[in-house]
């Protein structure tokens, strides 16, 4: 384990158990999060849009599930996850957008800044707290609906539409 992680494990509520996967993905969600460099404030941010979003899933679901925190996180990321993008290249004079495949440490890094863009534009049109507005989000990326999961699949879309232009790729 990284020495900057030891700060915040040393009280957090994250259990040493965990996988360490799963604590590297909430860490990068908290790096994403932060702004300015105060790293404290996105981490309970985080860690209370986290626990606000379990409870919102228990409530919704008819049946109980039991999900831990970290593999909540790590599965709501999935779900929005893209595997493909579209590229724009000029080609005798015409750009095209051809499709290439994303690595999964990119993907994971594009997931996480759209569920945070969806969560800070649903604080411009709502009077709520953004930590409900987190929490909101990360609900509907663990369901697989929302506006990133929405993003993703219209990404795929054009990836799958362009595809006559994979010849052109030259990553």
């Amino acid at each position: 384990m990284d020495k900057k992680f030891i700060n915040q494990l040393a009280y957090a509520w994250i259990p040493s158990s965990d996988n360490p996967q799963q604590i590297v993905a909430f860490q990068k969600f908290v790096s994403c999060l932060m702004k300015d460099g105060k790293k404290q404030k996105a981490f309970s941010l985080a860690s209370s849009a986290l626990d606000k979003a379990l409870k919102k899933l228990s409530v919704q679901s008819k049946e109980y599930i039991c999900v831990s925190s970290m593999h909540f996180i790590v599965e709501a990321v999935e779900n929005v996850r893209p595997s493909v993008e579209v590229r724009s290249k000029k080609i005798a004079g015409v750009s095209r957008d051809i499709p290439s495949l994303v690595s999964p440490k990119r993907g994971q890094g594009i997931a996480i800044r759209w569920i945070l863009d969806s969560a800070r534009g649903r604080k411009k049109t709502a009077s709520r707290p953004f930590v409900d507005n987190l929490a909101d989000e990360l609900v509907d990326a663990y369901l697989k609906r929302g506006t990133p999961r929405q993003k993703r699949d219209s990404l795929h879309k054009a990836a799958s539409t362009n595809r006559a232009f994979l010849r052109y790729r030259w990553w």
